[in-house]
């Protein structure tokens, strides 16, 4: 089982419409990666990965970058490392069934066997964080707090916490990263995003 195909699915569909940017009139040095939850994990993974152009390979739509200008996100998980949403999210956020199908895992008895340990890491759009990636704009509307005594499997797999990671790791490599939370603006945020993305096309 491959954990990234989405990922690099992903990959391929930029590749693609930068293949056919001509007759699509779109311009390949301006690009955005934008989703909630799983499309957010995705987003940040396809922003931070290494670019995965094939410079030699037949297929044209390979050959072209996978690298994009801007990052938005909504309840996105920067890893899905289940030991880490364990030990810092708490509660039963890791035990999310969508975790264990992703890593092929039998269940909650398989979280420290390390033959998953690269599997999580290979996953996580955190460990490909590297100080030349793209700015990001996060917005999370779980509540920003300890999970409660009674929480159900999966409960806080949107935390802000992983908003909060992500920030502070960027922080220290000198990228933009805006994080807000619903109380802050609600709807309005959308707005913000759409002009975060404007300005780092360099668009008024």
């Amino acid at each position: 089982l491959d954990v990234t195909a989405c990922m690099h699915d992903g990959a391929r569909a930029v590749q693609f419409l930068r293949s056919r940017a001509k007759e699509g009139n779109i311009d390949p040095k301006r690009s955005a990666s934008y989703g909630g939850s799983a499309g957010a994990g995705i987003s940040m993974w396809l922003g931070f990965h290494e670019d995965l152009a094939d410079p030699d390979n037949e297929d044209p739509v390979l050959r072209q970058s996978t690298r994009i200008t801007v990052i938005g996100t909504i309840g996105g998980q920067s890893t899905y490392d289940p030991r880490w949403i364990k030990k810092e999210i708490g509660g039963r956020a890791w035990e999310h069934p969508s975790i264990f199908k992703m890593f092929n895992m039998s269940g909650p008895e398989d979280l420290n066997n390390p033959k998953f340990f690269p599997v999580y890491e290979e996953a996580s759009a955190i460990t490909h964080l590297t100080k030349d990636d793209p700015p990001i704009y996060m917005f999370y509307n779980e509540p920003d707090g300890p999970l409660p005594e009674n929480a159900r499997p999966g409960q806080g797999i949107h935390h802000p916490k992983f908003g909060h990671l992500l920030k502070r790791e960027m922080g220290k490599l000198g990228i933009e990263a805006v994080y807000r939370h619903q109380k802050d603006g609600g709807p309005n945020l959308h707005i913000e995003m759409f002009q975060f993305f404007k300005r780092h096309f360099g668009m008024k």
